[in-house]
Order: C-alpha cells, then structure tokens, then sequence
C-alpha cells in the first residue's frame, strides 16, 4: 500500500541529512526552491517539514530560516512517545457507493499514529451535535466531520472550533468559517460531467439532485451552469430536480416514490435529453424513471452520475458513465490534517482533490 506523499518528502529530506547533504548547522534551501526541486505542493512539504522538526532533525530560527540541528532522532514518522491520540470520527452514514472507501483512508491514515472512534449521523442534524459533544467528553483530542449540511454549523463544531481544538471537515466546505477541510474539486467535476453530455450529442442538459442543503450539490450545479456558459447557451432552471429524497440518509421515503416524481419530471420537459446525476442511486431512480417515460437511455436520455460501486466480480452490472472522486485520498487527508494540528499546525488548510471521469454505457 503506498503511503502518502508527504511522509515520501519527508524520507528523502531525511536521507539527505543522513547522507550530508545537510548538515549540521547547515541552513536548508528556501522552500519556494524545494518545493521546485522535489516537484510536490508546498502543503506537502510543509507537512515533511513539520514531521522533520517533530523528529528534531531541523528546526526555525530567527533571519537564518530552517537549520539542521541533528542527524539522529528520537521517533521515525507515525512514532509516538506516548500514546496514539484518540480522533473521532463522524459520518453521514457510507456504502459502496461512497463512503466505504473514505473509511478505508481513514483507517489506512490513522494506522499507529492516532486511535480512530467512528460514528455515523444518518443525516441528523441535532444527532451529528450530540455525537460530536460526546466525543469530546469521551476524551477525543482531534474531530473528523462529515456534515449533514453546508449551511448549518454545528453550536458543538462552533465552539471546537473556537478554541483552537483540531478539526477537519470531510466532503464538505463551510464558508467563512475557518477551519481545515478536504473534499473532491466538484466545480470542476460537474462542469466536466455536463461537458461530456454536450460533447456526445445531448443539447439540453440537467442536473438532478436529493433534497439536500450540502455544498456538494451546489458546487456540482456551479459546473454544470458553467459549461453551459462556455458553450454560450443559457441553463434552463426547469431542468433541475433537487427533490429526491429516499436517497437521503436517514429518510423513510421509498424509492418508487421517488421513481414517480421523476418520471413527471421527465414527461414535463421532453426537450431535455442530458443528465448530471449528483449520486449513483440517483442515475439509477433515473434510468428507471425514463423507461417509464417512455425513454431510451443513452439514445433518448444521457446520464453521467457522481461516483459508482465497484463491480469487479459482476461483470453484467450496468455502468454509468460517472465521476470517480479519490476517496481513499479524501480519508486520508483528513487524518493528515487532524495529525498536522495536534502537531502545533494551526494554520487553516483547504484541500481540493481531482476528479477522474470514467466512461460507461449511459452516454453514447
């Protein structure tokens, strides 16, 4: 299993000092200049820094800048002189259409550098506040949330954030609020899902979405809107349906139900033959919904979707064309953050991750 590419940084620091390339007393190169040289983010090398100065390789000093002060240290990387810290953990909920694969990050990241406590929200808000106040009354040093909405901070969230207590949030962006976080560049995402629909025939596209108030969803809905901008031609607003709701943790809403709604939203725009789907279940409601209608999918109806479960034993599943996210980046990332923090980082990190699209048989 690889490991991330800061500790990779961070080795390579270290052999150069073991090798006397550096030594000491020896200032290091500014970081504009190693940045360049190892080819990495100036996150990434922060985070090597920081776990070169935690193992007392290096260390600041005043108008001289980042100076090696021992060719030994006292803990390798992902070492404790003391006990692993614990970190909570809370989820909206996951399955294999996403989430499990964060939570396999998460727990490859944590490894034997932090003690992992997971607990799932369903979507519930006032549910997500009471688990997070009894993490931090169980002793929980760091906080990983993946929040049940983008507009609604957490009084809990609010105050760990207040005081300075490390936090990253999963999936999602709070804006103006300062604190770490890691999600899929889903701007970008959604303007390349709709791309793809326009690239391949469909003039008239959509987006479809749950019942949903997190950043995600409006992120993706921005791309959408800005491919059609590109193209010059205007985004019909009667092409959305943000409605689905037995897709929403937590809900009770069976999904015929939501079958039928989308098939009167078919019938009531049969202009409309593309659609960015902002979850695989929803693709799949959808195809339902326009066989109902009456409508091929993809000669009558394209549809590119958000995520897809893996099928390596079943090859007859069918396949949506779908933007792959790297979840397993997402979850690690979020570790890395908290680590960085209970470190002394107290800088504010946002974290945007790429996005891979993946042909399938939903689009021609």
């Amino acid at each position: 299993m690889s490991q991330p590419l800061y500790v990779e940084v961070y080795e390579r620091l270290r052999e150069q000092i073991h090798a006397g390339t550096y030594g000491v007393g020896d200032r290091m190169p500014p970081e504009a200049e190693l940045t360049k040289q190892l080819g990495v983010s100036a996150i990434t090398l922060k985070r090597a820094m920081d776990l070169l100065r935690a193992d007392g390789y290096i260390t600041r000093r005043p108008r001289l800048g980042t100076v090696v002060v021992s060719t030994t240290a006292t803990a390798g990387p992902g070492e404790q002189s003391g006990p692993a810290p614990l970190v909570g953990c809370v989820l909206t909920d996951f399955d294999d259409t996403f989430g499990t694969r964060v939570l396999a990050g998460l727990l490859d990241a944590s490894g034997t550098a932090a003690n992992l406590v997971v607990k799932r929200s369903l979507g519930d808000g006032a549910a997500e506040g009471d688990l997070v106040r009894a993490l931090v009354a169980d002793g929980v040093q760091g906080l990983i949330l993946e929040p049940s909405s983008s507009q609604y901070v957490p009084p809990a969230v609010l105050e760990l954030v207040a005081r300075s207590f490390p936090v990253a949030i999963l999936d999602r962006v709070f804006d103006g609020v300062p604190v770490s976080s890691v999600c899929s560049d889903n701007v970008s995402a959604g303007r390349q899902a709709a791309e793809v629909l326009f690239a391949s025939g469909y003039e008239s596209i959509g987006l479809v979405s749950a019942a949903s108030t997190v950043s995600t969803v409006q992120d993706r809905l921005d791309g959408v809107v800005a491919a059609h901008a590109t193209r010059h031609v205007p985004f019909d607003p009667a092409h959305q349906f943000r409605r689905v709701r037995s897709t929403v943790p937590g809900s009770g809403v069976k999904p015929d139900d939501d079958v039928a709604e989308l098939e009167t939203f078919l019938r009531a725009n049969p202009g409309l033959t593309g659609v960015v789907a902002t979850e695989y279940n929803i693709a799949v409601l959808l195809r339902e919904a326009a066989r109902r209608a009456g409508r091929s999918v993809p000669d009558d109806l394209g549809i590119v979707c958000f995520d897809h479960p893996d099928a390596f034993y079943d090859q007859a599943r069918y396949r949506f064309t779908h933007v792959r996210q790297d979840e397993t980046r997402m979850g690690r990332e979020a570790v890395a953050l908290v680590l960085e923090q209970l470190r002394g980082g107290g800088q504010v990190t946002k974290v945007t991750l790429p996005t891979e699209l993946v042909p399938g048989s939903s689009t021609r």
